[in-house]
């Protein structure tokens, strides 16, 4: 199935669709497990006409030395109206109050309606680090403003991974007056007042702001899932492919068997095995393998135990085998892959 390049979120009356039993518990779960932080990285004023691009998400990270591969982009229009264009997609107009996620955190260029002006780097407009305060971006000619707050989220790619490979380039948020959106609506300009007049305690005060506002739109972009749609989120919501990842990801090490997962479940091996190909692609045994590396993978990156030691707590027969599971999964061994990842982070 072909993934639609942006996804406009914006919620109508009614009540939302219902996730399967514990889908929902499965999304904090992961969340939590990713440790996710936001940053709201500066404020822009733009007058028309203007036009910036933004560095892709590599670029972003290293340059703001992160310590990590990628980040996730997003813009928030405090106030007036822009494009946001990726290459070989039409542009998507954005109003005051409405937000945008870049998952895949390709490069982009945003710029005013009249689309008119030479498009700058916004690396050109920034000033050099390190910044003392939150900095603020003019641009443009003398016509109509637009404000924009620029940030990004972090979090745990090597667990955000399931999740990530199924979201659409451009998650487009537009909160609108039903009593369901209020709270993302009251967030999003929170955050905007907050980057526009820093009070006491901002620095806390805006990541908090983006981390909620994050993990609202993956709930809402849940809820609006169809039923024909693929993916690690509308597994989530699958009655079948939901209960059974809650139970994965809640005792990952178990001695788990097709039979004991569908048994757990309440359904035979064959339609398990069924939901779990028609969502995520795979069968549930290789994705239970597949997530056991990423948690390894987490070990190695984040601890300085021993190989042997993370390939027992894999579960792995011996330190050989999962060695030659870790190379087919993330293209090097674990010792040579560790040491690419401290030359990264350092």
């Amino acid at each position: 199935m072909t993934e639609m390049p942006e996804v406009l979120i914006q919620t109508t009356p009614g009540t939302p669709p219902d996730m399967a039993p514990g889908a929902g518990d499965l999304l904090s779960d992961l969340l939590e497990s990713m440790h996710v932080t936001g940053m709201v990285l500066f404020r822009a004023e733009f007058r028309e006409p203007w036009s910036v691009t933004s560095a892709d998400s590599g670029q972003l990270a290293a340059m703001l030395a992160l310590g990590s591969s990628r980040v996730i982009p997003f813009h928030i229009v405090g106030a007036g109206s822009c494009l946001l264009a990726l290459p070989d997609r039409e542009p998507v107009r954005l109003d005051s109050g409405d937000a945008v996620v870049l998952p895949s955190g390709g490069v982009h260029r945003l710029g005013g309606c009249a689309d008119s002006a030479a498009p700058v780097h916004i690396g050109q407009l920034l000033p050099q680090l390190p910044w003392t305060g939150m900095p603020v971006v003019e641009h443009g000619g003398g016509g109509a403003s637009t404000s924009i707050v620029c940030g990004f989220i972090r979090c745990d790619e090597l667990l955000f991974h399931p999740v990530l490979g199924h979201l659409p380039e451009v998650l487009h948020i537009r909160p609108d007056s039903t009593p369901s959106d209020q709270w993302l609506a009251t967030t999003i300009r929170h955050t905007v007042n907050e980057a526009g007049k820093p009070q006491p305690g901002w620095r806390t005060m805006l990541p908090r702001l983006t981390e909620l506002m994050f993990v609202e739109i993956l709930r809402k972009h849940m809820q609006t899932l169809t039923a024909g749609e693929v993916g690690w989120l509308a597994a989530c919501n699958d009655a079948v492919a939901g209960p059974a990842l809650k139970l994965l990801h809640a005792a990952p090490l178990e001695d788990w068997t097709l039979e004991r997962l569908a048994r757990g479940v309440g359904v035979s091996r064959t339609v398990l095995g069924e939901r779990f190909k028609h969502f995520l692609d795979q069968p549930p045994m290789q994705y239970l393998g597949h997530w056991r590396l990423q948690l390894a993978a987490r070990r190695l990156k984040s601890s300085e135990l021993p190989i042997k030691t993370i390939a027992d707590h894999a579960r792995y027969e011996s330190e050989a085998a999962f060695s030659r599971a870790f190379k087919r999964r993330f293209g090097l061994p674990p010792g040579d892959w560790r040491r690419k990842q401290a030359r990264t982070q350092g």
